[in-house]
């Protein structure tokens, strides 16, 4: 898979997404599945903050490979982002979607060939390629953002003809 393919995959999650913002109900954004679960909304907010931040860190490997990168789940950045927009409106999120995929796509398109096979080093996960960060900490994490929300919806009630 080349970066052209991972790209498409990355779009398609988005579309995924911002397809179901538009077959909803708005009250079904906001609710809790189930005890200690994000809301949809919460979980939009998290794609719109950490996609721009996975490919900035992408970015920083292939121009220092070997530094440190990246954070943990307790990171204050990651969960302020989830703080500030969880409540925001369907089409305020759905800009912001599109502007955090927009800013991903120019920083990854920008990172040279040669950058893609070097490594970082994450906290947790230790020495990973830039491509590495971007399939399974960009392109997987998507993807599996978009399966949470679908569980996050039939949880809520909401049939799979409801969900595009």
């Amino acid at each position: 898979m080349n970066l052209d393919d991972r790209i498409a995959r990355l779009e398609r999650g988005i579309d995924a997404l911002l397809h179901r913002l538009t077959a909803l109900p708005s009250e079904a954004l906001y609710q809790s599945p189930r005890e200690g679960e994000w809301p949809v909304m919460s979980n939009l907010a998290h794609v719109v903050e950490m996609l721009p931040y996975w490919a900035h860190q992408a970015e920083h490997i292939a121009h220092q490979p070997g530094a440190p990168f990246g954070r943990t789940v307790d990171d204050p950045g990651r969960l302020e982002g989830i703080e500030q927009h969880a409540r925001d409106a369907v089409d305020v999120i759905g800009q912001s979607l599109r502007a955090a995929l927009a800013e991903t796509l120019h920083t990854l398109r920008a990172i040279p060939d040669s950058g893609w096979d070097l490594s970082g080093v994450h906290p947790l996960r230790g020495s990973m390629t830039a491509t590495e960060v971007l399939d399974a900490l960009m392109v997987k994490h998507v993807e599996d953002h978009v399966s949470q929300i679908d569980a996050a919806l039939s949880a809520l009630g909401y049939s799979p003809s409801q969900v595009p």
